[in-house]
């Protein structure tokens, strides 16, 4: 009787735990994928320059800092974003611990019919929803900065953020 190869009683084991095998790797790379996602990343104001924008306006409706992650949610209005070539990115902490949180656009149309009369979905977008791991060092009581990038010109308005 002729034993099986190695390789053939590997692709046995590959074949009665395939199912196993998949499951366990769509695990390892949703949880990469939300890491990665959560991530914050330094952010350097000093290397833009300052400007003025008097239309700018937010409300920050929720600003949460736990000790695993940062919460925030809320709205911007703007007349130089959204634009072209215009950014948000919205940062917690100040200096070198000033950090960016990755966040989702959301639909505010009561935000668009202040604002706008004529309002479309294109305007629809003034709301923003983030989450991010909370770096070491970031506690209740740091600011939040909502910073618009247009050009190499920073627009910056900030909140303190009380949990």
């Amino acid at each position: 009787m002729k034993h099986p190869s190695t390789l053939d009683q590997m692709l046995l084991l590959l074949r009665k735990y395939a199912f196993l095998c998949g499951v366990a790797l769509s695990l390892v790379v949703t949880l990469a994928c939300c890491h990665a996602w959560t991530a914050h990343n330094l952010f350097h104001p000093d290397s833009f320059t300052p400007a003025n924008d008097p239309s700018m306006k937010f409300l920050v409706e929720e600003c949460h800092i736990a000790r695993n992650t940062i919460s925030v949610s809320g709205w911007i209005h703007s007349d130089v974003w959204p634009g072209d070539g215009t950014a948000l990115i919205l940062t917690v902490g100040e200096g070198e611990k000033e950090f960016s949180i990755p966040y989702r656009l959301k639909e505010r149309p009561d935000i668009a019919r202040t604002f706008h009369t004529a309002a479309d979905a294109f305007h629809n977008r003034y709301g923003f929803t983030g989450t991010a791991r909370n770096p070491a060092g970031m506690a209740p009581g740091e600011t939040l900065h909502l910073n618009i990038i247009s050009g190499h010109s920073l627009y910056r308005m900030s909140h303190a953020c009380r949990s």
